[in-house]
């Protein structure tokens, strides 16, 4: 009898554990269709409620601010870009002005045949409440060149406090880790350096958390996250196997980034005729 009790308290605390342990997912509908091949997500560094987002190749030069509960709150129109094929943003601080921008990938080349690939970057804007277009005239542009020669790529992160940018390759079974460190030229082409590879293939998407511990990557059937410490590099942090994470699979989810604190994550996808768009929160 004793044991049998034991076995059932030890049952109910194992699930108590297990319960505890699995994170809360909130599935938010957007309420624009102006996302409709939403492929990058990052979190502003000014607004603890907003989120950027774009579409891919083809889509317009504009990055959108979504609050966290759907709404399209603003368009950032950059007149003086054409969108070739971006793929991911990020946000950070310039680490000699300390200024919040917005990072955007140009770098998609499902062909490899470009022989370079761009990473622009805007002032983070101040927005309003209501529907607003705002347009961004200043822009810095970095043409960028692999080492190893071109390749298609759908993720990106810039390390908070160093400034470096990040690159994941796309198309390998084990895709490739490349760095272009700060400070990056805008009048001459810059190298992407490639420093090794990691244990995961065909990459949609990348975030580091604001305190520059945690690493989030995703590709279409997964999400890993990467401790990196106060000590490790990101190289190295990347190169470990990784802590594999709650996900929703998605149609084609190409965005993830952080919360506001680092410890949450949101993901989303393209949408899919006749189906809701939405914003997935894992906290």
């Amino acid at each position: 009898m004793h044991k049998r009790l034991f076995l059932i308290a030890l049952l109910l605390l194992t699930l108590l554990f297990t319960l505890m342990a699995t994170q809360k997912v909130s599935s938010i509908a957007l309420n624009t269709t102006r996302l409709h091949e939403a492929s990058g997500l990052a979190h502003s560094l000014i607004y603890p409620d907003i989120l950027y987002s774009h579409n891919d190749s083809g889509g317009e030069a504009s990055v959108f601010a979504l609050d966290t509960e759907g709404k399209l709150v603003a368009e950032i129109k950059i007149p003086s870009l054409h969108n070739r094929d971006w793929e991911d943003l990020a946000t950070a601080l310039d680490p000699e002005s300390g200024e919040a921008y917005i990072y955007i990938g140009e770098i998609g080349d499902n062909n490899a045949r470009y022989p370079s690939i761009a990473v622009h970057r805007i002032p983070e804007p101040a927005l309003t409440r209501a529907d607003s277009v705002i347009f961004s005239a200043s822009v810095q542009s970095y043409q960028i060149e692999y080492e190893d020669g071109a390749r298609d790529a759908e993720a990106l992160f810039v390390e908070p406090g160093s400034g470096d940018i990040y690159i994941l390759s796309k198309r390998e079974e084990r895709v490739g880790i490349y760095l272009v460190p700060y400070p990056q030229s805008s009048s001459e082409i810059n190298a992407a350096q490639r420093l090794g590879e990691m244990d995961m293939g065909w990459v949609t998407a990348a975030d580091i958390s604001p305190d520059n511990k945690y690493i989030l990557v995703k590709n279409y059937p997964s999400i890993r996250r990467f401790n990196k410490g106060q000590r490790r590099s990101v190289h190295e942090a990347l190169s470990r196997t990784g802590k594999s994470m709650q996900y929703q699979l998605e149609p084609q989810g190409e965005g993830i980034c952080f919360d506001a604190k680092g410890k949450g994550y949101y993901t989303l996808s393209e949408a899919v005729p006749e189906e809701p768009q939405v914003l997935y929160y894992y906290q």
